[in-house]
This record gives structure tokens, sequence and C-alpha cells, in this order.
């Protein structure tokens, strides 16, 4: 029996949208178990990953009696699953899987050391646009930071200059050097043109020396600081980002995906979905107020 070209083309279109279900690698999604309210990012990551992927998917939860060597045993025994591995434990099996098998780290501020994920470090980038949504008169930006960010800083270089902002970074050894570079930084700083960014960064953004006084500092002199770290836009910073965990899901499941198809060398991203904290508190105290159209791109509000 012989098709007619119409029910031809409906079956040749068939076959072409179910292709990437079946062509799709399975996937195994490892995530820690963690007590509420923490365990919920990890829903919400979840839930984009099942958005994303169209294919067989088995999650497999880490926990104090599981054996991670054991899963990664496991896991090697068949190359072509991918793996999503989440939080600390899972970046451990994914140490151990990555040479065979196609997997990248998610829910962690990792840096590149030769494993593919997605950085909880916001893209500097994403900040940049941000800045000069809330702050449009800062064309300069001042950022001290530690070794383990030096990374995220040579991409906030090159972001910097696209968007016409001159990033002027300054690497500290330890938290003594931090204090001493802050001080100097004081002294010469204009506030109407230049910004403060504070990187999640243990060394230069210490919570209990650093941040409070420059908190403090910019505050009695009208400087713009804005965080990486979500809890600093309450904390007294014009503003600051966090996760959208749902979109960081979805964006797992595409790197893997194409990590796995392509083969292409593991690499690390910063954090680019992302939802913004702003402190119209601070706003004010700056002189600043936001019409509505800005108002509505914030998620979260202090005042």
């Amino acid at each position: 029996m012989r098709l007619s070209p119409v029910i031809f083309c409906c079956f040749l279109l068939w076959i072409m949208t179910a292709w990437p279900a079946w062509a799709a690698a399975p996937l195994t999604v490892l995530y820690p178990q963690v007590k509420a309210p923490y365990d919920d990012i990890f829903k919400q990551i979840i839930r984009g990953i099942e958005h994303q992927h169209q294919g067989e998917m088995r999650l497999q939860q880490l926990d104090a009696a599981t054996s991670l060597p054991q899963l990664a045993k496991d896991l090697r025994v068949d190359s072509n699953t991918m793996v999503i591995a989440l939080g600390k434990s899972g970046y451990q099996v994914a140490q151990q899987i990555h040479s065979s098998n196609s997997v990248v780290v998610g829910a962690l501020p990792i840096q590149p050391a030769g494993l593919a994920g997605i950085s909880l470090l916001t893209d500097p980038k994403v900040l940049f646009s941000s800045l000069k949504m809330l702050a449009p008169a800062i064309d300069k930006v001042h950022v001290l930071y530690s070794e383990s960010s030096r990374w995220l800083i040579q991409i906030a270089i090159e972001q910097g200059q696209q968007q016409g902002i001159e990033v002027i970074a300054q690497k500290v050894t330890d938290l003594k050097d931090a204090v001493r570079q802050y001080q100097e930084l004081w002294q010469n700083i204009d506030a109407k043109t230049t910004a403060v960014w504070l990187p999640l960064d243990p060394v230069s953004v210490n919570e209990q020396v650093i941040l409070p006084k420059v908190l403090e500092v910019a505050w009695e002199r009208n400087i713009v600081l804005f965080s990486s770290k979500p809890e600093h836009a309450k904390r007294g910073v014009l503003f600051s980002t966090f996760p959208d965990h749902f979109e960081l899901g979805r964006e797992l499941v595409l790197m893997v995906e194409q990590l796995h198809q392509t083969k292409i060398a593991a690499t690390v991203i910063p954090l680019q979905q992302v939802q913004l904290a702003v402190n119209l508190r601070t706003a004010a105290h700056l002189g600043m107020e936001y019409k509505p159209e800005v108002l509505r791109q914030i998620a979260i509000i202090f005042k």
C-alpha cells in the first residue's frame, strides 16, 4: 500500500518532532539530602530539569548512607548516561566520573577545575546590566578579590568594557591586606561615578570583619555598593542577585546535552539565571527613585 503525499508528510513531521525524545540519552540527577527550607532549592532545580529533559531520567538522593565510590563505579558502567551532579556530594561523584560520563555540576560556587558546570557566582554581565539600570551615572567599578575569584574577575573586566564600565580590580592576599586596601580605596573614590562590587569572596568580603565596615563607610559617604550574595541587599547594599533555581535546572540540562552530543571541552560558566533584590531604603539614601518599569524588574524589595 502506497501512502499519499499528505499522509507521508504528516508521518515525516511526526518522526522529526518525536526524534529528540528518542535520541536523548538517559539522565541521572544526583542531589544531596538536606533539611528544610534548603531542600526547596533542590526541588526547584529538579523541576527545571524535569521540564527541560525529554528522555529517561533517574533521581538519586545522596545521604549519609550512600557510598559515593560505589555510585561512581555504577555510573561508569554505562558511559552513555548523562549526569547532573548537585551540591558537594554530587561534586565528589562528578570528580570520579567526568572522564567516562558527560557530567555537569550545579548548586555550588564552583570555579574552573577540570569539570563542567554552572557556578552559583553571578555572571558579571548580569550585575553590570543591573547596575546601569539602577545607578546609570556609574562608569567605574572597584572590586577587591582573592585568588579564588581571579577567573571571574578576568571575565568581569572584559564584560565591563563591553558595557562601558571600567572595572578596577585589586588582588588581596589575606584579610589584613584586604582591610588595608579598602582603607586606601575610601580615600580616593569618587562616589558620583564609582561603585564598589562585593564578590562572593571569603577573603575580600569577609562577613565578620570586612562587610560591616564596608557597609558603614558606604552609607556615610553615599557610595553605591552591589553584591553577588543574595543576603547583602537586606543588609544594606543597593542590590544583589539570587539564583532562579528552576531556570538553572533547565540550563544544566542544555549544558549536559551539549557536552554529551559534541564532546566539547569541560568548562564552568557564571550564573546568568538570576533574579534581582534591591534595597529601596539604600536607594532613597543615595537619592535614587525608580519608575514603575524598573520596579517591575525587581523580584525582591527591601525597605
